[in-house]
């Protein structure tokens, strides 16, 4: 379960209900499945179920959550959160279900509390059940930085067959956000997934509910509870304590979704948190019994405070000199803006590692950095800011939410979501994203996975959005390989390959590394092909695209009557990437496709055409994209130029059964031979 410590907002999803929590409707109690710690030898048989199929690693036969409200120390109120979790453990595949971790939150005037753990594994031996308690001293702490505490267990004597069950609470002072609930898991199926919430009309929120499966119950009601609240005073020179009660008029909700099968994470999928089915809340409204005040989070107000923040905005303000060497290091006497800020993103991409991609403060000083050599995303991206404002260059970090953490909302910050940094750059009337963290990137180069829609500029002049769209990524790749006669041994056949791949493949071979690259080539053609004389141009050249090069050759065919050759060399789209004969979810594929191949060969001495494809072009839905091979044969050659693209990266799903039949036909069109007869 994903929890958010800040204001959240409304999110893309595939269903979205927007519920006010003073909505009335009658409620009727339900009987749970499960009483905790109750665990009989019928037990270990699973139900029936549709969710339940031969991939099913574990079942989560019950999980249960109640968030409710207490009165605190603090004059007003706490949530208190308790979870109840029962799994059925097939095979070993899911012993990872077995250990289990929890986030807590603190910052510097409030904190969360984790109580009441409670876990047993229940195995059945010769028909009777048998009970492994956790021990307290298994429970371990792991912090992760200054404002997040992990903590961890796993449950002993775990095997397959194993159920295991835990219980916990957790009591915090964050209001702004009751945890979301996941009524869908991404890796096991769930039989009974239950949450309930009992709010005071002190505090309203909006439910925002994501998701396709129905719920089997979704019921409301309304109460009344007496809430304890105790408020500290300075009056001069001393502290004094006031207890006073209040009553309130209470809502609570209780929903049920039943047999939800696991997510069953497809291809071209950015993260299944954006899609399984989830309730997520945000504070809209407190009330005091007189008056209702709107505390509905912005980016204005969440500008202003991390800007403020020692751990975020605040040494962007600074110009202490501190950075001066190492700014007269980077640059040397150049006084270009645009070459001054190209010198120090190579400094700091080339002379810093990045140890945590999913952290956007400053965990330690930007000095501490400087001296380590190393930090988190934000701290270095944000030095990297740093540096540039103190070379009086425009630089602000800018906050992203990359692809695995899903959807970031324009309207309203969800500050848990938002993992990552970089940096903008404005020189002149031209802006530059760049992300110095990431090795191998060139200047204004972003990597696949912060092209997620929404980011926002953090700054004091001209905050705003900007939208990184994958949609909008350029990424054309361009192959051409030449086939002739050997003029001095009959029957070989000699040839060149060059391929300009886009930037992101560009990339890719970047980090695979040229010798491993044509180690891996080699393997995948077979024994009558030769190569040599590879190479690979702008290897280290991290702005520009790379060029690959070799040249190969086929052994002598002259005894064969028949030739079936492939004019497609070791490009070309070979396998459907959509096999499932449906799809509930949208394709997001990581960029558009622009691919083009042009083979020019020789017709092999000594044989004739007997058969060759044919030119073929269609169109996908229209204008959104293309697919052209077109080929001819003449003067004892063949010559095919083959195009494929797409102007988009994103397909709803209704769009799915057309794409794969795109595909499928590229596919078997590239799969298609030229047969070559020997003359006679």
């Amino acid at each position: 379960m994903k929890r958010k410590k800040q204001s959240t907002g409304c999110i893309k999803s595939l269903a979205l209900l927007l519920f006010i929590i003073s909505s009335i409707f009658t409620f009727a109690q339900q009987k749970e499945p499960i009483v905790y710690g109750k665990i009989s030898a019928t037990d270990f048989i699973l139900p029936k179920s549709t969710a339940i199929d031969s991939n099913s690693n574990a079942v989560i036969i019950a999980d249960i959550g109640n968030t409710s409200f207490v009165g605190n120390k603090k004059g007003w109120l706490s949530y208190v959160f308790k979870r109840r979790k029962r799994i059925k453990i097939i095979n070993k595949k899911a012993f990872d279900a077995a250990t289990v971790k929890v986030m807590l939150y603190k910052d510097e005037n409030a904190e969360e509390k984790l109580e009441g753990i409670q876990a047993s594994t229940y195995n059945l031996v010769n028909g009777s059940v048998i009970e492994s308690k956790l021990d307290k001293k298994d429970i371990f702490e792991d912090r992760h930085d200054k404002n997040h505490i992990e903590n961890k267990f796993t449950l002993p004597a775990v095997k397959e067959g194993s159920i295991i069950e835990y219980t916990y609470t957790i009591t915090s002072d964050f209001y702004f956000n009751i945890p979301e609930w996941e009524f869908q898991n991404i890796d096991y199926p769930c039989l009974w997934s239950q949450y309930e919430i009992t709010i005071p009309n002190l505090l309203i929120y909006v439910f925002l509910r994501q998701g396709i499966h129905p719920f089997f119950i979704d019921k409301s009601s309304e109460g009344r509870a007496n809430y304890s609240i105790r408020d500290k005073r300075e009056e001069g020179l001393s502290t004094t304590e006031q207890s006073y009660s209040v009553t309130a008029l209470t809502y609570s909700h209780t929903w049920v979704m039943k047999d939800v099968e696991a997510f069953n994470v497809e291809n071209f999928i950015t993260t299944p948190y954006n899609y399984n089915d989830k309730i997520e809340f945000q504070l809209s409204q407190t009330y005091n019994g007189e008056t209702t005040r709107d505390v509905k989070n912005n980016w204005a107000n969440a500008t202003s405070e991390l800007l403020q923040q020692s751990d975020f905005g605040a040494p962007l303000q600074q110009s202490t000199g501190e950075f001066d060497d190492i700014i007269k290091n980077a640059i040397g006497n150049e006084t270009d803006d645009l070459e001054k800020a190209k010198k120090i993103y190579y400094y700091v991409r080339d002379n810093f590692t990045c140890n945590n991609f999913y952290n956007k403060y400053i965990l330690t000083t930007l000095h501490d950095v400087v001296k380590k050599r190393s930090g988190s995303v934000g701290e270095i991206n944000i030095l990297l800011a740093t540096l540039l404002r103190n070379a009086k260059i425009h630089a602000d970090p800018v906050l992203l939410s990359t692809t695995e953490f899903g959807f970031n909302s324009p309207s309203y910050p969800i500050m848990d979501r938002l993992n990552y940094v970089i940096c903008r750059v404005k020189i002149w009337d031209k802006v530059y994203f760049l992300d110095a963290a990431t090795p191998m990137l060139g200047f204004g180069k972003l990597a696949e996975n912060c092209y997620n829609g929404h980011a926002r500029i953090i700054c004091d002049i001209d905050s705003g959005s900007v939208y990184l769209y994958a949609d909008s990524i350029k990424e054309a790749k361009f192959t051409s390989v030449f086939i002739v006669n050997d003029e001095k041994e009959n029957g070989k056949m000699d040839g060149s390959f060059e391929s300009t791949p886009g930037y992101f493949e560009s990339t890719k071979i970047r980090e695979k590394g040229e010798p491993d690259y044509f180690k891996n080539l080699r393997q995948q053609y077979d024994n009558d092909i030769k190569i040599e004389n590879t190479s690979i141009d702008s290897i280290k050249e991290y702005e520009l695209p790379v060029k690959v090069r070799y040249d190969f050759s086929y052994k002598n065919r002259t005894d064969d009557d028949l030739i079936y050759f492939s004019p497609v060399i070791y490009e070309g789209i070979m396998k459907n990437p959509f096999t499932a004969t449906e799809r509930k979810y949208p394709v997001e594929m990581n960029y558009p496709i622009d691919e083009t191949y042009i083979l020019n060969a020789d017709v092999p001495k000594g044989y004739t055409v007997d058969d060759i494809p044919k030119s073929v072009k269609i169109t996908y839905n229209d204008t959104e994209g293309f697919f052209e091979y077109l080929i001819q044969q003449g003067d004892g050659r063949i010559m095919l130029r083959w195009h494929i693209k797409l102007n988009k990266a994103r397909f709803s799903a209704d769009d799915y059964n057309s794409l794969r039949d795109f595909f499928a036909y590229v596919v078997k069109k590239q799969s298609e031979q030229i047969v070559f007869k020997k003359k006679k």
